[in-house]
């Protein structure tokens, strides 16, 4: 799975309903001193705001009071060895960088929040904030703005601050580019509705979160459902289509070997996560690191990123490998 242009996916996410996850807490790593400023992971903070935002006829998401989620998307996690802190209560926040965007290969499948992702909408990444946070998006490029409402974990690249949906990217001119330098700014709202840190009027519209299902998977004609229904282990035909969906993206052209190759077998399991986007951005970092077959397979909310298949005694050796590579929590996994 790759994004439009040169934008490269690094990303993964951790954490119980928000992503992926090896368990743990960090709250003692945390508790030490030198925190540095700005997302990222391990001990981060927030830059304070230094003056109101002006958000006087910014289009996009219209920010509405929201109460963060309690379950798991507000958490620390961990991903591939990497601790993230959430900015859990954040009311002030400033932050210029690299901007990415993430379009149609998305599209339809859960956010970290659980929501389903609108690549049309004016939706965002970010690595630390709470979900849903609203933020103010400006192109230092060209000084088009947006605002945009924080529903997923992203982008996992060191130079970039913050992954835009393709209608938060389209307003602000930047899908032709890819990347751009922006400046984000937290829009803190209030249960009244009103904006504390921001002066102005907005001009966007309200963006009402997607719960539903993102619909049926098409399939490439060549693809006879004779074939799906041959896939082992599952209880049903969608399961198996969502078994082998990272799959299709890649070749147009599946038979009834490659999907059973796809999802019998033995596997090493690097994490496991409900978040569909980030499932895809890890299977997309792991593979350009490792010299295994990497896949994604899919069973009701969980999807897990495997590598393999492998015979019995082959597996140990690539669990030797993997480990060796620094994906310390992996471990064998029979399907």
């Amino acid at each position: 799975m790759k994004k439009y242009k040169n934008i490269v996916i690094i990303s993964v996410l951790a954490s119980a309903l928000c992503a992926c996850s090896s368990g743990g807490s960090y709250s003692n790593y945390y508790s030490g001193s030198g925190c540095h400023v700005g997302s990222g992971p391990y001990c981060t903070k927030p830059k304070a705001q230094t003056s109101l935002v002006n958000i006087q006829g910014v289009g996009g998401a219209k920010p509405v009071y929201e109460a963060q989620r309690s379950n798991g998307c507000n958490k620390d996690y961990t991903v591939l060895g990497k601790n993230y802190m959430v900015w859990r209560g954040a009311t002030s926040y400033v932050e210029e960088g690299t901007a990415s965007w993430y379009g149609p290969g998305f599209h339809g499948k859960k956010t970290s929040n659980g929501e389903v992702y609108n690549q049309k909408g004016y939706t965002a990444a970010h690595k630390n904030l709470p979900l849903p946070s609203y933020l103010k998006v400006t192109n230092l490029r060209n000084g088009k703005k947006v605002i945009v409402r924080v529903n997923d974990r992203g982008p996992f690249v060191d130079n970039r601050i913050i992954d835009l949906s393709e209608g938060s990217a389209r307003a602000i001119d930047m899908v032709g580019s890819g990347t751009t330098k922006v400046r984000i700014e937290l829009l803190k709202v209030m249960p009244n509705g009103y904006i504390a840190n921001a002066t102005g009027t907005p001009g966007g519209s309200v963006v009402t979160p997607s719960t539903g299902s993102p619909g049926a998977l098409t399939l490439p004609s060549s693809t006879k459902n004779t074939t799906i229904n041959r896939i082992p282990n599952y209880k049903n035909k969608a399961e198996a289509i969502a078994a082998v969906r990272d799959a299709l993206y890649k070749k147009t052209n599946i038979s009834a070997a490659d999907i059973v190759s796809a999802v019998k077998g033995v596997y090493i399991q690097l994490v496991a996560c409900n978040s569909d986007k980030m499932a895809l951005e890890i299977k997309q970092s792991v593979q350009n690191r490792l010299p295994y077959n990497v896949i994604i397979s899919n069973q009701g909310n969980v999807n897990r990123v495997l590598v393999g298949p492998f015979t019995e005694s082959a597996a140990k050796n690539a669990l030797n490998t993997i480990r060796r590579k620094g994906y310390t929590d992996s471990f064998i996994k029979r399907m």
